[in-house]
């Protein structure tokens, strides 16, 4: 039986994508099936309808996912943490290099989804500042993949960006990089590695084996020079895992380089330890009610018990000599874990409500009418995971059956944009190829029209073969003079036997060339000039500017041995 496992495309899902690389699984007896969601949304609605195995699960909204948090809850269990820190503020270059929170008042800014420790290590961070995240900026809800075009296109003024994507927006100069989430919190949680029940009730083994596959390849990642780190990246692109366009950035991410010129932290940008301690649980717990998310008390020890499971990934990592045996807590020692609320309660722009909702009345919907609606939510998820033909295809003549064929009709009219989308991409990708190899080829044919060579000591022969257009000659100029100048060469044969004709351009090349070798301390000399090249070269307005001429090339040779010290 094949495992589904679904990921979002970011430097967090290292360990599950480089354990596929690798051939863990296979090693384990395990067959996977490894698929990117579009938005974490996906994820958790794949894994609430039991639509896959395991997931690569945002550490916050797997424990709303677990407890019912705003939202159907759905009995999964966190095995393992896929990474720590690994996220960075980057904000529009428009608003250079924020320095203090306060500059951001008024902003809009992006987070993966409103359960992940980037929302709640910004809005602390903001908090510590004097700017209340709830009142004084507007944060949204954008996956990380599409975060750098909404950045570009003035739809946020900033984001916490998990990598590669920070570090590719700061490489092509879209934004700048302010504060990364370790600065917030040293060895924060991020992601998980989460279980469906159908593995970990019902194929206890497979469990097992999936999860000691994860952890082996976070050991290797652990241990991991730069350079081994680098290598990493590139096995997970070629295999496709990640898209081509992001593996620069993710070999400096994972490789620790600063992120920029004025980066001062630089290695450690991302860890790789498993063990999903129940302390970091608690500390989420507590975020979420202080952010209004969570309203009422909750036994915070219990709670993240019941869905982190620390000892499975503890006992293999000590296994495998991995240096996590305690949960890194250092920066949030204001932070009461034998009074959660308290602590939180008394953080400023506390937003905790005492009070909970009470539970909506139960349905009075008939049987049937329930079921439809199951199915409509059970087809939704499958659109998750990408399954094709997923219309609803059968209506009956009511309210609920004009729902079902809007829902149809979307479901169709976006398997089609998508399809096209794909179709678009595909062919921009062939024509960025095709112009790629035409870019190759006249850059051979360049090289191939105005070869340098040296041919004698202190000599060089450049020889100009058909026409040459004002790109041509500009190239040629360029070239001579740094071969002159590398070279140290003290003359400069040009060959002009093969130029069809000497037009305005060969002539200024020429003349250029001739001036500036003599700067650069090397004489010109000119050979092969035809009888027709001869006119236009005499009909030069700077005659006393022309190069030294020589008949034929065999002549200059003998000329200049003659020269050459013995």
């Amino acid at each position: 039986m094949t495992l589904r496992i679904v990921y979002v495309p970011i430097a967090c899902s290292m360990p599950l994508l480089y354990a596929a690389a690798r051939g863990f699984f296979e090693q384990k007896g395990l067959s996977v099936e490894l698929r990117r969601a579009p938005s974490w949304d996906a994820v958790r609605r794949l894994l609430t309808h039991d639509k896959v195995d395991a997931a690569h699960l945002l550490a916050p909204l797997a424990l709303a996912t677990g407890l019912g948090i705003d939202g159907r809850a759905a009995p999964i269990r966190v095995r393992a943490l896929q990474n720590q820190n690994g996220s960075t503020l980057v904000v529009a270059k428009a608003l250079g290099r924020i320095t203090t929170p306060r500059e951001l008042a008024g902003k809009v800014l992006g987070v993966p989804h409103r359960f992940s420790m980037q929302y709640y290590l910004l809005c602390d961070w903001l908090a510590r500042g004097g700017v209340n995240p709830l009142k004084d900026v507007a944060i949204r809800e954008v996956p990380p993949p599409r975060m750098p075009r909404w950045l570009a296109l003035g739809r946020i003024d900033g984001a916490m960006f998990p990598e590669p994507f920070a570090q590719l927006v700061v490489d092509r100069g879209g934004g700048v990089d302010c504060m990364q989430s370790r600065e917030v919190w040293q060895g924060h949680p991020c992601c998980t590695l989460s279980f469906g029940p159908r593995l970990w009730r019902e194929r206890p083994e497979r469990a097992g084996a999936l999860l000691e596959a994860v952890v082996e390849a976070q050991a290797e990642l652990e241990r991991m020079e730069p350079e081994g780190r680098r290598a990493a990246a590139g096995l997970v692109v070629a295999r496709g895992y990640l898209p081509a366009e992001v593996c620069g950035a993710l070999e400096k991410g994972l490789a620790g380089d600063p992120m920029s010129p004025s980066d001062p932290l630089g290695p450690e940008r991302i860890g790789f330890t498993p063990t999903p301690f129940v302390e970091y649980g608690v500390w989420i717990l507590a975020q979420m009610q202080r952010w209004g998310q969570l309203a009422g008390d909750v036994e915070h020890h219990a709670s993240a018990r019941a869905i982190f499971e620390a000892e499975p990934a503890r006992g293999l990592a000590a296994r495998l000599g991995m240096n996590d045996a305690a949960p890194r807590l250092d920066d949030v020692r204001g932070f009461s874990f034998d009074d959660p609320l308290g602590a939180v309660r008394a953080a400023p722009f506390c937003a905790h409500r005492a009070e909970r909702r009470p539970p909506p009345p139960c349905s009075s919907l008939p049987a049937p009418a329930r079921e439809r609606i199951q199915r409509i939510l059970d087809r939704l998820a499958d659109m998750a995971w990408g399954a094709p033909e997923v219309g609803l295809s059968t209506f009956e003549d009511d309210e609920l059956g004009e729902l079902e064929r809007a829902l149809d009709e979307s479901i169709r009219a976006r398997a089609f944009a998508e399809e096209a989308l794909v179709e678009h991409m595909e062919l921009e990708e062939a024509h960025a190829r095709q112009e790629a190899r035409i870019e190759a080829q006249h850059a051979l044919i360049r090289e191939l029209g105005a070869p340098l060579a040296p041919v004698l000591p202190g000599v060089l022969l450049l020889p100009l073969v058909g026409r040459i257009d004002r790109a041509r000659a500009a190239d040629i100029e360029e070239r001579a003079l740094r071969a002159a100048w590398e070279r140290s060469a003290r003359r400069v044969i040009v060959d002009v036997t093969g130029a069809r004709l000497i037009d305005d351009e060969a002539l200024a090349l020429i003349l250029r060339l001739s001036r500036a070798l003599r700067l650069v301390g090397a004489e010109c000399l000119l050979v092969g000039v035809s009888p027709e090249a001869a006119r236009a070269l005499a009909a030069s307005p700077d005659p006393a500017a022309l190069p030294r001429c020589v008949r034929d090339l065999s002549a200059a040779l003998e000329a200049l041995k003659d020269a050459i010290p013995r």
